[in-house]
């Protein structure tokens, strides 16, 4: 009969290798573990347990959280430092970082003081996270134990966290107090600049690393055709290019998709479309990047036709299209890609939720708008504020202001967009009173308004009728908030004096304007001069418009109705004459309405609807009821019988 440890030692275990197969289960690493121990005794018990740790922790977060009781039972972890590096970088490329920052903490709870090796993964584990005062906590640590000097390799995890968390000041200010810089250090910074949209230092540091006589990688070429997307610089962005193919720079897939992203967004789509038809090998990426070019230069139906033909998609090419259709204003066409996509079995991350949510605000779609609401509240534990904004901007837009303003409260962190879109939801609806209210809160909690706060603003005294409160606004946007004058708020001051009558100073206002007065503020005089019944300045303001190219069918319309109105009859021929001749026709309004979860959309003898005729024959119905009792109610007399 076979003794526990015979019995053990007969059975068949996998080698090292096969334990870091993802099929394997923990429960068989655990035997491998007591297996090593029977057999190897205590010398092999760091070798055997960090390997479980490792493969535990890298298999799933169940797997991970047994690993760390696992972990915890280890009898004298003073001895065996490198098994915390162990178990924390393998938290810090799982899905849960945060605890490998918990670790990190109970390491100096338990007297350990972390080496060289463990501070990269904590840093890294900071960067996921988005864990930034731990970051300056583990800079502190660094610095305290002589590591953030002399070792390089903590250097430019230090200096790629501050680079990550926006704070490129500090960063670059650590940059420059590194004693020995490689290129990945150089890479960090350019890499900072570039994601940050500042193009102009990410090219200064470029020429600064190649006088310094650093030769740069494919990544270093990579921040900087990243610099050039993000500006939209062509000429910089060839003129790296041309560095690439004078110094032989080996186009891999990486800089490949690089270059045709590049081109795509600074609008040369021929370029895109060479250097992606001269990549030797292509993936997801490489077909996305074609079909963000084909969205930007505004062929929705060319960027479709590519989509369809893409040999494998992703979430980012999804949510490229569905971008494309919402950028364009085919809102019905995002939402329908939305629930294709579903069906696809594909979840929908936080960019998708913001671009569906903006079509759902602007067709009215309140009923998909409310279950995305609830796929949020039930699958994303801490949504973005970018997204709980884009969902308070569906709901105010879908007439559930108060329900935004519920939203809004409940936030816990929230930013600028977010006060604007509540202050604009409810200027939307005409509670000029309540977005000054909010308007005073914002400032009141420390928020800076921006030039969109104001345009909200003013537009809710305009239509409230607050033509003292919108001057005050109006002038204390330079003054006191240091804000710049935007044509759009001149077009809602001139909106507002018009409406109270105040015509001539409207226009001393347009004459004072820094900027030329677009279609939009002249428009908006326009609908005052035809409320207030002025000709005067209503011709003055028609010679303004007609100068004006791109001119509405809309403007067009008002100003024949205004000279109609005012018996100006010659010149409202010759206006509907040029009219005609120039083919213009005033765009159609739409109506839409929900009826069992769907929307449903009319237009002005709009037949396009598949059960129109039955609505024309309802609505004529309604109509001769509605002359009968009218006519029953002015002339009851005549329905007397004569006798």
């Amino acid at each position: 009969m076979l003794t526990p440890a015979a019995a053990v030692a007969s059975r068949h275990f996998p080698s090292p290798q096969e334990l870091l197969r993802p099929r394997r289960s923990i429960q068989l690493l655990s035997q491998v573990h007591v297996h090593r121990l029977i057999h190897d005794g205590s010398s092999s018990f760091t070798a055997v347990t960090s390997q479980l740790l490792a493969s535990s922790c890298a298999s799933s977060v169940d797997a991970g959280y047994g690993a760390r009781r696992l972990f915890d039972r280890i009898p004298d972890p003073q001895m065996h430092r490198f098994m915390y590096n162990t178990v924390i970088r393998a938290f810090c490329d799982s899905s849960c970082p945060q605890e490998a920052l918990r670790l990190h903490r109970g390491m100096f709870r338990r007297g350990i003081h972390p080496n060289e090796f463990t501070l990269p993964f904590v840093l890294k584990a900071c960067t996921r996270a988005r864990a930034w005062s731990h970051a300056r906590a583990a800079h502190g640590v660094a610095v305290k134990l002589g590591f953030a000097g002399p070792q390089v390799f903590v250097g430019n995890a230090l200096l790629h966290s501050y680079a990550s968390s926006g704070s490129l000041a500090e960063s670059r200010l650590f940059f420059n107090e590194m004693v020995e810089k490689n290129v990945v250090s150089w890479n960090s910074m350019i890499n900072g600049y570039a994601q940050a949209g500042d193009a102009r230092k990410a090219r200064a540091l470029f020429r600064e690393m190649r006088r310094q006589g650093v030769s740069e990688d494919e990544f270093t070429l990579v921040g900087l055709l990243l610099a050039c997307s993000q500006e939209g610089n062509l000429q910089f962005g060839r003129a790296v290019h041309c560095h690439m193919l004078v110094s032989g720079s080996r186009v891999d897939l990486i800089l490949g998709n690089a270059l045709v992203d590049m081109y795509g967004k600074c609008g040369d789509l021929w370029m895109a479309r060479r250097c992606f038809r001269m990549m030797p090998l292509k993936n997801v990426v490489s077909w996305t990047s074609m079909l963000c070019a084909r969205a930007k230069h505004g062929s929705v139906d060319a960027a479709r036709d590519w989509f369809d033909q893409m040999p494998e998609r992703n979430i980012v090419s999804w949510n490229a299209m569905i971008s494309c259709y919402v950028q364009c204003g085919q809102w019905r066409e995002a939402l329908d890609l939305y629930n294709r996509m579903q069906s696809h079995g594909l979840a929908p991350d936080e960019v998708t939720l913001v671009a569906v949510l903006s079509a759902c605000g602007q067709i009215g779609d309140l009923t998909v708008g409310k279950m995305i609401h609830l796929y949020i509240r039930v699958n994303i534990d801490n949504p973005d504020v970018s997204l709980v904004n884009s969902l308070m901007d569906m709901y105010a837009k879908c007439g559930q202001v108060d329900t935004a303003i519920s939203l809004f409260d409940e936030m816990r962190h929230k930013n600028v967009v977010s006060w604007n879109v509540v202050i604009g939801g409810l200027a939307m609806h005409g509670r000029a009173l309540d977005s000054i209210r909010f308007f005073r809160s914002m400032v009141r909690d420390s928020f800076s308004p921006d030039e969109i706060t104001f345009v909200a603003l003013l537009s809710a005294c305009s239509h409230g009728g607050l033509l003292e409160a919108g001057r005050h606004y109006f002038e204390s946007m330079r003054h006191v908030y240091n804000v710049k004058y935007e044509v759009e708020h001149y077009a809602c001051m001139v909106d507002l004096l018009g409406r109270r009558g105040y015509l001539e100073k409207a226009v001393c206002l347009i004459k004072e304007m820094p900027m030329k007065p677009d279609v939009v503020v002249w428009g908006a005089l326009l609908g005052a001069c035809r409320m207030h019944g002025s000709v005067v300045i209503g011709r003055q303001v028609i010679k303004q418009l007609l100068e004006l190219e791109g001119i509405s069918g809309g403007l067009l319309v008002l100003i024949s109705n205004l000279l109609y109105e005012n018996h100006q009859w010659e010149d409202m021929k010759r206006l509907r004459k040029l009219m005609k001749e120039w083919g213009t026709r005033k765009d159609m309004g739409i109506s839409s309405i929900e009826v069992n979860n769907s929307i449903h959309e009319f237009g002005v003898e709009d037949i396009r609807h598949e059960s129109s005729s039955e609505i024309y024959a309802a609505v004529d119905q309604l109509s001769y009821h509605l002359i009968s009792l009218h006519f029953l109610t002015v002339h009851p007399e005549e329905l007397c019988v004569v006798e």
